[in-house]
């Protein structure tokens, strides 16, 4: 949405008098009772693109992200520990559940900025495997042949993976271009091009599946930093989401990213309602309560 379409829509709410903050917080909350209700995650795209539209095109987006960032990596790593089976009472588990968060806190720290490319894989990768047993193996790019069983996908050849890689890395750069124009919302079909783009060169990469363990932790993790590059909020998905997440990723064997880009793009509104307008009716509730309580 273009700068002068989106003051439109500013004076036209303000003329009929409605608090543009008041249609994005029912528009998501209409979405989250759908949710809830098990009505959502169909093949209509419109609803997560309408949403994700009026979220950025009325200016809106996550400032008081970093104040969330703690609550998100704690969700992150339970979510992110369910979908892959990781069980925390186990103490083998436990050490890789403590290094997805010295992973994910790397990829909210300045340091990952440096030289951030294709292979800041491999410092996310040594991250989340830095406390196993053998961390000098963390890090490093398989070196055999390596097989989905049950899911038919054809991986790279363990020889190719950084020619392959080295190829993905010009997107990297084409996306890391993109960002702080994406990040400024004046153009809607940029928005949705750069998270389609993100979501491709994700799945890409599990295609590839260049290390012999932790592949999909660190792409998700690998994409929410290009996610959050241009102000975009970063995911996670749940275990009870495992089946769709799964079925749409199969599909892009065959080249088919409609359903797995239309996934994120639900996960993105999920992000919004968790980090934003959670905390909006918190406080609304908040200030509600101190009114309530006043003295007479």
């Amino acid at each position: 949405m273009e700068k002068s379409k989106q003051e439109q829509i500013y004076r036209t709410l303000e003329e009929i008098d409605i608090n543009p903050e008041f249609v994005i917080r029912e528009s998501f909350l209409g979405y989250k009772y759908r949710k809830g209700r098990g009505k959502l995650y169909e093949n209509d795209a419109e609803i997560p693109n309408n949403l994700i539209r009026l979220y950025y095109g009325l200016g809106f987006n996550l400032e008081n992200f970093n104040a969330l960032k703690k609550v998100f990596i704690t969700h992150y790593i339970k979510n992110e520990s369910e979908l892959e089976r990781v069980d925390i009472h186990q103490n083998h588990s436990n050490v890789e559940i403590q290094g997805l968060r010295k992973m994910y806190e790397y990829i909210h720290s300045d340091d990952i900025d440096y030289m951030f490319n294709i292979y800041t894989l491999k410092e996310l990768h040594e991250k989340l495997f830095s406390l196993t047993e053998f961390p000098e193996c963390a890090g490093e790019f398989r070196k055999s042949d390596a097989y989905l069983s049950g899911t038919g996908t054809n991986l790279a050849e363990w020889t190719m993976i950084r020619p392959l890689l080295n190829v993905l890395d010009e997107e990297v750069q084409t996306l890391l271009k993109m960002a702080p124009l994406v990040k400024e919302y004046t153009d809607v079909n940029l928005l949705f091009e750069y998270i389609n783009r993100c979501v491709i060169l994700k799945c890409k990469i599990i295609k590839i599946h260049p290390f012999i363990d932790g592949n999909g932790r660190v792409t998700r993790g690998f994409t929410n930093k290009l996610f959050e590059y241009a102000g975009l909020p970063p995911i996670y998905i749940k275990s009870n989401e495992r089946k769709e997440y799964q079925i749409a990723m199969h599909k892009t064997d065959e080249d088919n990213y409609h359903d797995i880009i239309n996934f994120y793009k639900y996960k993105i509104c999920d992000s919004i309602i968790e980090l934003d307008i959670n905390e909006r009716m918190k406080l609304k509730k908040e200030d509600f309560q101190k009114k309530i309580n006043l003295p007479k």
